[in-house]
């Protein structure tokens, strides 16, 4: 038996010594070797399917490789609708932080499931964007891991997981795995993708010090965002044609999920306001502008004269409370109505301003009011149209321009409209100890009946501009959301700022009472 035993021993001892040369092997030239590493920016059937069965093809299928630009924001950020961006353009701009594959494979650039899977900071985001800004797409995905691929393969983790690899047919350790290609994290999809969302709902995730503004600064995307087949979930997007990502039942985890704020009580009275009110509501009282975010946060955008003109915050606003039962897709984020499932939400209410062909009735007839996307006109074409070249293009230039030089005009009904833009907000959610400000308290909504003066102040036959008398605009329009006055108005008035919101968690700690000793 010993002799056996030791046999054993030496049989183990050949095992992870060839095991550890064949790790060197794999990345000093073994190409079959080194796919193993997932340093090679390849899809490979024959190393990755054994574990990953079917996964490529789910991966093709998700949402993040066949997205689109919502049909809306394509105006801020190109001018037209979504329809007329040249795909060239489309590829080199928007493909910059496009995870590969979908459309993207028409320009040579593969799906890369190191951009959101690697876990050790060897991933070159801005190389990668880089290359595809230049038009260089077939070394788009080499550049993101050129730099470091070489250390990359001998990182411990990684010759560990490679060693592993050799030993089985299928990793022994999966941990050791995670830590070297794990799910994103929230720094990931943050600073490397999601980051226009700053410019328009002052997210403050990318920035070093993000605790300071929102209480789930160590929440991980996934934990709310749930995720099925590589389908992100996400908020209900209503009247969307075709195929969108949430055609998965993976959605947002609700405030009050199992294993999140579940149970929790403000009380009778606040909590029978959850029936149309939601929670972000209170909890985003503030959002940080310009000069913290390090962004531009757009208060508004202009196409008027044929370049991009931009209105910021540059320092603390206050987000607008509007109804919502879910976000536009196909028709632009204007006021809603109040429906039967709508709640209140807050929106950072982003004005637009751009030149439509005006050939839709609704549209001429009602630029500013109307949800309809319309036929944006080209921004060059607003820009060939200033006859006079004083930099302010005028209807009637627009409307007489012939570009085309057939004697017509192109756009013989041009308006211009001037569109509210409502872009709701979901994070920088605070507490009482985290965030620009405390969370609402019933005086911030309902102060405005707290007397008979503010009351004709606010509710009176002349409708005043807040900012004459708030340094921040208040959080709620009552006459907006469409009543008469306050609904929560009393005679004689209730003074509002006497009410205070508890908390009630269920199981926990008692609060610790300091008493002087005995002796």
């Amino acid at each position: 038996m010993a002799k056996l035993n030791v046999i054993l021993i030496g049989i183990l001892v050949v095992m992870f010594a060839a095991s550890g040369v064949y790790a060197f092997i794999g990345y000093s030239g073994n190409g079959a070797m080194s796919a193993h590493y997932m340093t090679e920016q390849k899809w490979s059937d024959s190393s990755c399917s054994g574990c990953h069965v079917g996964m490529y093809e789910e991966v093709s299928e998700s949402y993040h490789v066949g997205q689109d630009l919502k049909k809306w924001s394509s105006i801020m950020e190109y001018g037209v609708a979504v329809d007329g961006i040249d795909e060239d353009a489309m590829s080199v701009t928007y493909g910059q932080v496009h995870p590969g594959g979908g459309y993207m494979a028409d320009y040579g650039v593969d799906i890369d499931c190191m951009i959101c899977h690697e876990q050790v900071g060897g991933y070159d985001f801005e190389a990668r964007a880089e290359r595809i800004a230049a038009g260089d797409f077939e070394n788009a995905n080499e550049a993101a891991i050129e730099e470091s691929r070489a250390e990359l393969q001998k990182e411990p983790l990684y010759m560990a997981g490679y060693v592993l690899d050799v030993l089985a047919p299928v990793p022994l350790v999966t941990e050791i795995h995670d830590e070297v290609n794990g799910a994103p994290g929230k720094a990931l999809c943050g600073s490397n993708c999601h980051t226009g969302d700053i410019a328009t709902t002052a997210v403050a995730w990318t920035l070093e010090d993000s605790a300071y503004y929102d209480v789930h600064d160590n929440v991980d995307c996934q934990e709310c965002h749930e995720t099925e087949e590589h389908k992100i979930g996400s908020r209900e997007y209503l009247f969307a044609s075709g195929p969108t990502h949430m055609e998965t039942e993976a959605g947002v985890k609700d405030c009050d999920s199992s294993g999140c704020h579940e149970d929790i009580s403000h009380g009778g009275m606040v909590d029978a306001h959850l029936d149309f009110l939601s929670c972000e509501s209170c909890h985003i009282p503030s959002l940080p502008g310009s000069d913290v975010t390090g962004t531009p946060v757009i208060k508004e955008f202009s196409w008027a004269n044929g370049v991009r003109e931009d209105v910021t915050y540059d320092s603390e606003f206050t987000p607008t409370l509007a109804w919502s039962e879910g976000v536009y897709y196909d028709l632009l984020p204007i006021a809603q109505e109040r429906e039967e499932d709508s709640v209140l939400k807050p929106f950072n209410i982003i004005n637009g301003i751009w030149w439509d062909e005006g050939t839709d009735v609704d549209v001429f007839a009602d630029p500013d009011n109307s949800s309809l996307i319309g036929t944006p006109i080209v921004p060059a074409d607003v820009l060939s149209a200033d006859a006079d070249n004083d930099g302010d293009v005028t209807e009637d230039e627009l409307r007489s321009y012939d570009g085309d030089m057939d004697g017509s005009p192109d756009y013989p009904n041009a308006v211009l409209r001037h569109v509210d833009m409502y872009y709701q907000v979901s994070h920088n959610i605070v507490s009482s100890s985290v965030g620009l400000a405390e969370p609402l308290e019933c005086a911030d909504c309902h102060g405005a009946s707290a007397s008979d003066t503010l009351q004709n102040v606010h509710f009176g036959d002349s409708i005043k501009d807040c900012s004459e008398c708030h340094d921040l605009v208040p959080v709620i329009n009552w006459k907006s959301l469409g009543y008469d006055s306050d609904p929560a108005e009393t005679n004689p008035p209730t003074d509002f700022s006497a009410n205070t919101i508890s908390v009630t968690i269920p199981g926990a700690k008692p609060t610790e009472v300091e008493r002087e000793p005995a002796f």
